[in-house]
């Protein structure tokens, strides 16, 4: 029990470890593949807007992000630059910002950097952002890179725009310019109606919606567009450059929560390992006491269930299980149940090798009596002193075939048993008639001379029906049957055979049915039992005690089954289901 114990808290361990370890990798492992897709569609929409908010969630309070021994230059891309902003206006952290920055807003600069969503000579994105843990404090993060396409646009807005288009002069410096980037730029009245165009390219109508898409999500297209609106002219400028967006970001942030996943998944493992320790106690304690169980029941000590120093570990005073076992109340009652039916069955057991014992002397006996009988005639035909009658010869002749008839009939059943029960898968079945059948089967019944007392009547099933058997086995069945019916039952006993459907089409049913004696709940226990005779004393004692055994046998291998009814002196009734269809 030692090692079971070892073995059980072994097990119990690595299971609940391995499948906790499994559901963390499992859960991390989704939550890293969606948050990097994720941020891989944020990233292919707008590539600076996803590292300025991926730097934003990174430092959160860039005060504690400093305490704690931080530098925001390790985790800036090159070619940027950082500048964060209270609520004040206050720059409180700047990063490879230029000279000519400002190191403090006010309301209307912050108006003209969203306007114009530029800072000198670089192109900028912001984002405001409020930490967990940052005293309710809010602050504006601008990141600024260089981006041509809005330089130029601001360029050309400010020097060549004259209400809302441009100079013939202007336009070669414009066009230079826009070769230079490979670029396009379309002026468009309020009606839409195209009023200058230059560049190298034409400039293609969209979809509505499709600006609005550029808008929020710039870096889907192969090139960028600008715009600008001239609120006097209420002309529309459209700059389109090609999109050479094409940075790896720094996966700084993975980084941090990977290692934050990686706390939570080590106190989960630890606090799983624990859950099963304590389960392997709790589940592996019953699992000892079925142990000891099975161990007394393999020995045959049905009686004792439990010991007592087990019913006082698993059952309160009341009688009642305790908490901790009730889990297993249905095991304890199997149990319980198991026991019985091994106790009730090894009483069976030992009754039927009495009946077999009983069967063996009885079956001796059976075979002595007319051997005897058949060697004491024997022995008197050899006496050459004794002349015999023609009368005597006669009677004689008589006892010897009756005794010897007797004994053919007791080894076919031996034979018939024998093969029914080994060689059965070689039997052939026939789609019979089940009234021409019957009706051919009880012919020799009703001319026999031996049942003129006991008269024998069938009814036969409307429609015909036909079903598939083997008919010598079939017939034999039948034969043993009413036989029964006459053997065990005084003349003038009537005996009825009739067939039916038995529920709606899925079998036959053929009922042998008697007004005799009837028989004892003890006989009808053991009517099937092999050697079995009845305790009816008053019965004549013909017969092997293999009939009704090979009844059913045959009913079996037809896949039906032989049940009884029977009350002491109201009769019997033998049915025989038999189903239409084999498997």
């Amino acid at each position: 029990m030692k090692k079971l114990r070892s073995r059980l808290f072994f097990h119990f361990s690595i299971q609940f470890g391995f499948i906790s370890l499994l559901m963390i990798v499992v859960v991390v492992l989704a939550f890293f593949i969606g948050l990097y897709y994720i941020s891989m569609e944020e990233r292919e929409a707008d590539y600076y807007q996803t590292q300025l908010e991926e730097l934003a969630i990174e430092v959160g309070d860039p005060y504690e992000y400093k305490e704690l021994g931080n530098y925001i230059n390790d985790v800036l891309p090159e070619n940027m630059w950082l500048q964060i902003i209270d609520e004040e206006g206050k720059v409180i952290e700047s990063e490879n910002v230029p000279e000519d920055l400002k190191e403090s807003y006010n309301s209307f600069d912050i108006v003209q950097m969203k306007e114009r969503a530029q800072l000198g000579e670089f192109a900028i994105k912001y984002t405001l952002e409020e930490p967990l843990y940052a005293n309710g404090n809010t602050y504006l993060f601008v990141l600024g890179y260089k981006d041509p396409g809005t330089l130029l646009l601001n360029e050309m807005v400010e020097n060549v725009n004259t209400n809302g288009s441009i100079l013939e002069a202007d336009q070669p410096e414009v066009e230079e310019k826009l070769n230079q980037l490979e670029g396009t730029l379309a002026i468009y009245d309020e009606t839409g109606s195209l009023v200058q165009q230059f560049g190298s390219n034409e400039q293609m109508e969209e979809p509505p919606l499709e600006m609005i898409r550029r808008e929020t999500s710039p870096d889907y297209f192969s090139e960028k567009q600008y715009t600008f609106l001239d609120r006097d002219s209420r002309n529309s400028w459209i700059l389109s450059v090609p999109n050479e967006q094409n940075q790896d970001l720094p996966l700084t942030l993975y980084r941090n929560i990977t290692l934050g996943f990686g706390v939570l998944a080590g106190m989960i493992l630890l606090i799983t390992l624990f859950i099963s320790f304590w389960s392997s106690f709790r589940y592996g304690s019953p699992l000892f006491i079925f142990a000891n169980w099975l161990n007394r029941m393999g020995n045959g000590s049905y009686e004792e269930v439990l010991t007592e120093q087990e019913k006082k570990k698993v059952y309160r005073k009341n009688g009642k299980l305790k908490r901790r076992y009730k889990l297993y109340k249905e095991v304890f009652q199997a149990f319980d149940d198991m026991a019985a039916k091994l106790d009730a069955s090894r009483k069976e057991r030992a009754q039927l090798e009495k009946s077999r014992e009983e069967w063996v002397a009885g079956i001796s006996h059976d075979l002595r009596t007319p051997l005897t009988t058949m060697e004491g005639y024997g022995r008197l035909l050899e006496n050459k002193e004794y002349d015999w009658s023609k009368q005597e010869l006669q009677e004689i002749g008589k006892t010897i075939y009756e005794k010897s008839d007797y004994m053919v009939d007791l080894i076919e059943d031996f034979t018939l048993s024998f093969r029914l029960k080994n060689d059965a898968s070689s039997l052939t079945f026939s789609l019979m008639n089940i009234n021409e059948y019957m009706e051919q089967i009880l012919v020799k019944f009703q001319k026999d001379i031996a049942f003129k007392d006991y008269p024998v009547v069938y009814e036969s099933i409307y429609p015909d029906r036909k079903i598939e058997i083997n008919e010598r086995l079939f017939e034999r069945m039948i034969d043993n049957l009413v036989y029964n019916a006459w053997k065990h039952n005084p003349p003038e006993t009537a005996v009825k055979i009739e067939t039916a459907e038995f529920e709606e089409g899925k079998g036959l049913e053929i009922r042998i049915i008697d007004n005799g004696i009837g028989m004892d709940e003890e006989t009808q226990k053991h009517l099937f039992t092999r050697y079995y005779r009845g305790t009816n004393t008053e019965e004549r004692n013909e017969g092997t005690g293999l009939g009704m055994s090979i009844a059913l046998q045959i009913a079996k291998l037809h896949q039906g089954t032989i049940s009884v009814q029977s009350k002491k002196d109201l009769g019997t009734t033998v049915i025989v289901f038999l189903p239409y269809d084999r498997d």
